[in-house]
């Protein structure tokens, strides 16, 4: 029977928070110290630690000190700062904690920080755990095993994953206290955090929570009532309006993304397309998980960057299982593993925790390990040799799922025996430590004596387990990094090596009166540019403003992820304000051992010629570069753009605009419709349409998180475009007189202009911006409103204190 609440002696004495901490904070940077070392204090991954993490730490910084929250000009082609790196890092007090640092030290400040959220995951687990575990010890090892578990390992890709994590169990820990105890405003503090800090993840907590409610009230001792559940739900709208400063602005916009839209259809509800799904489901709870892009023991492509882990340091799931075996009536725990194990398997219940979305992902699973991290620890407060009834079943499933990697495989018309492993170096790691901890969790169970100090032997060797896991897989994707003294010369430090002063005065337009332009970069350097703080069409961000999304794609240009365009699609940088094209030079060129040849030409990317070498690239100018803003006299319509092929409608875009009809009718007095023939599509006509659009450009255009200005000189009324991501929150003058902002493009804007000069101001303020600030002062003031009815007007409020005072009285 678990206990609502820690009753003398058992609750008295000093808690653990800081031995967990002290133990998860260092058992966390043993497994970054060797590369710190290497690379003088900057812990270097692999794939979108590098590619994403480090950078968008350090932009983020800067644009907040620099006070620039509302337009971020340095992410793609530009979108909502908040709504942008809402999902990334902007509602963690993490994040906020470098910034009471240089921008510079950001980079070195990583492997702390993620220390510090395992130290805190794991107090905040021991915090929860605590509700239902007497023994402080066993409570440690359910917060190191929460803390440790291959989910936190796996997603250190996924640095920012573990800002959510870390305070999940303070959710259920109120939702506890406001049940069990009536404890007021704690579960509304709960649901802002949770919510502030990823909206993602706040979907799956919500989802979780709802969940874990039903199960708890399968317990006779589970005090709910009416009243209580009324006030779950009072403080968990408080909670969600405290938070909509950054949730509103970043739901706002993530609606309006086509991934999010995505739907499963016909038998995808019910069953997996990957026919190793369910298998790798059960393998990544018994044995040391598979890491982000190195899908593994099972030998498939899908589901790489998944976060499908959840491995237990030195227990697995045998806590779990002995739980289940040695209870005479299954509980609240033992039908959670059931009810989450089937909404595992199942596609569509899986899809729940991310809106029933058709991508797949294991993003939720911490959830349930918090679970089982609270299971394992009841097994050995009750008794430890329940463990018996658990170890067999997960010695024989995680020996089982390692075999796997011996099966044969065809190598050309050969059968070959132990080679089922995609990665032999990690299978090698994963039989070794799971096989070690298979041994080790026998010799806690057989051979260490039951006595006073068994907890605390079983706390050392949890402890040791966790660096190991942790450890062997963090030095296994250090390796799996590319050149680090070289990314952080040339990305980190890149900066420093790029003249721009002498790439502007090679430029003859703008000077002193324009102060934006793009570059672009070949492959392998995705958002180094955020690093030298150069705005760029090439970005690797998931969250950018789907306008840009929506551009690209009805243009038949694959953006999901990153904005990658191929170099044949050079009309593309012109219609962009690219100016200048960054091509790395390849390893050999660099070190000397082959000359630079230094080429004229970028191949395929028409229109670039060569003027510098810097910082390991050589650097090609657009020789049909045209400035930010831009007017057209002639527009297009989307039947015309679909009739051709790729290049031949990012051609088109440099001659007219496209509009939708009834944009056409209300512009019909100053623009015209043109009828495209195929032999004027060529490389030439794009010549003469850039400098047609050059010669009718912004001679001054300047910019800042509040929006643009820009100034023009026409002859006639036009429609002036600029490639800047159309959204709700944009606003514009000509001339001081308010004009409406036209989407056009698919997704990017355009203002009129009358003829003569004219000065043109954008101004941004993020949609749903002003409504989030609103709502969240009323979350705080109906948090301390509902606070004051609760403790001086709520009559059974006042009652409950007086029952419980008698009945500490009668028991002293």
């Amino acid at each position: 029977m678990f206990k609502s609440k820690l009753s003398p002696p058992e609750g008295k004495g000093r808690e653990k928070y800081l031995l967990l901490f002290i133990l998860a904070f260092v058992g966390m940077m043993i497994g970054f110290l060797p590369a710190m070392i290497r690379n003088h204090g900057i812990f270097m991954y692999y794939g979108d630690f590098n590619s994403q993490q480090l950078m968008f730490y350090k932009h983020a910084q800067q644009m907040v000190k620099e006070g620039n929250l509302g337009w971020d000009w340095g992410t793609d082609l530009g979108s909502g700062f908040v709504s942008t790196y809402s999902f990334y890092l902007l509602g963690s007090p993490f994040f906020w904690l470098t910034t009471l640092f240089p921008v510079g030290a950001t980079v070195y400040l990583m492997p702390w920080l993620l220390a510090i959220k395992t130290g805190v995951a794991g107090m905040c687990a021991y915090a929860y755990l605590r509700r239902f575990i007497t023994n402080k010890n066993c409570a440690v090892i359910g917060g190191l095993l929460y803390a440790f578990s291959g989910f936190q390992t796996y997603n250190i890709f996924f640095n920012h994953f573990h800002d959510a994590t870390a305070f999940f169990p303070l959710l259920l820990l109120a939702f506890e206290l406001l049940v069990q105890e009536n404890k007021k405003g704690a579960f509304a503090i709960a649901v802002a955090i949770t919510a502030t800090i990823s909206y993602f993840f706040f979907v799956s907590a919500v989802v979780f929570t709802v969940i874990y409610f039903f199960l708890r009230c399968i317990e006779k001792d589970f005090d709910i009532t009416l009243k209580k559940f009324v006030y779950l739900g009072v403080e968990a709208v408080i909670g969600l309006a405290m938070s909509c400063i950054i949730l509103l602005p970043s739901v706002l916009m993530v609606m309006n993304n086509y991934r999010v839209n995505e739907r499963m259809v016909g038998l995808d509800y019910i069953l997996y397309n990957d026919k190793a799904r369910i298998a790798r489901i059960f393998q990544a709870f018994f044995t040391l998980s598979d890491m982000p892009a190195r899908v593994n023991i099972f030998d498939v492509d899908s589901a790489r960057w998944a976060s499908l882990a959840g491995y237990l340091p030195l227990f697995s799931m045998c806590g779990v299982i002995a739980y289940m075996r040695t209870r005479k009536k299954r509980d609240w725990l033992g039908w959670s593993v059931i009810v989450f194990v089937i909404m595992a398997c199942v596609p569509i219940l899986n899809s729940a925790f991310m809106l029933f979305n058709s991508s797949y992902y294991a993003r939720w699973y911490y959830h349930p390990i918090l679970i089982f991290a609270l299971m394992t620890a009841k097994v050995l407060e009750e008794d430890p040799d329940q463990l018996k009834k658990g170890f067999l079943p997960t010695a024989i499933a995680g020996i089982g799922f390692l075999a796997v990697g011996l099966l044969p495989k065809y190598e050309g018309k050969e059968i070959v025996y132990g080679k089922l492993a995609q990665y032999p170096e990690l299978y090698y790691i994963q039989v070794g430590v799971t096989v070690g901890m298979i041994v080790a969790l026998c010799a806690l169970i057989y051979y260490i004596p039951r006595g006073k100090r068994f907890t605390t032997v079983a706390v050392g060797m949890t402890a040791v387990a966790c660096v190991v896991c942790n450890s062997s897989e963090v030095w296994y994707g250090v390796k799996q990094g590319n050149d680090n003294a070289d990314y952080i010369a040339r990305a980190i430090n890149g900066g420093k090596n790029i003249d721009t002063a002498k790439l502007d005065a090679e430029f003859a337009y703008g000077g002193e009166d324009s102060d934006f332009y793009r570059i672009d970069t070949s492959d392998s350097v995705d958002n180094w540019c955020m690093f030298w703080d150069l705005s760029s069409m090439r970005c690797f961000h998931s969250c950018v403003d789907p306008a840009i999304m929506d551009f690209y794609a009805e243009l038949d240009q694959q953006r999901d992820v990153a904005t990658r365009m191929e170099p044949e699609y050079y009309p593309l940088r012109s219609l962009n304000s690219v100016r200048y094209y960054f091509d790395e030079l390849t390893d050999k060129q660099r070190s000397g051992e082959t000359e630079n040849p230094k080429s004229e030409t970028v191949p395929k990317l028409l229109g670039f010629k060569y003027i510098d070498t810097m910082n390991g690239f050589n650097i090609y100018e657009n020789e049909n570069y045209i400035p930010m803003g831009f007017a057209f006299d002639y527009y297009t319509d989307d039947e015309a753009i679909k009739d051709q092929d790729k290049l031949e409608k990012t051609i088109m875009l440099t001659k007219a605009l496209v509009l939708e009809g009834n944009q056409a009718a209300v512009y019909s007095d100053y623009i015209k419709p043109y009828e495209f023939t195929d032999d004027e599509l060529t490389y030439h006509n794009y010549i003469n349409n850039c400098a047609e659009r050059k010669a009718e450009s912004c001679y001054y255009f300047r910019h800042d998180t509040n929006g643009f200005t820009g100034k023009i000189k026409l002859e006639e009324p036009k429609l002036v475009y600029f490639s800047v991501p159309y959204e709700k929150g944009w606003s514009a003058k000509v001339n001081g007189e308010d004009v409406k902002v036209e989407k056009v493009n698919y997704g990017m804007m355009a203002v009129l202009v009358p003829a003569g000069d004219s000065e043109i101001v954008f101004s941004y303020s993020a949609d749903g911006q002003k409504k989030g600030i609103a709502l969240t002062i009323f979350g705080f003031v109906a948090l301390a409103g509902y606070l004051v009815y609760r403790k001086f007007f709520d009559k059974d409020d006042k009652a409950d204190k007086v029952e419980k005072k008698t009945a500490e009285a009668e028991a002293e």
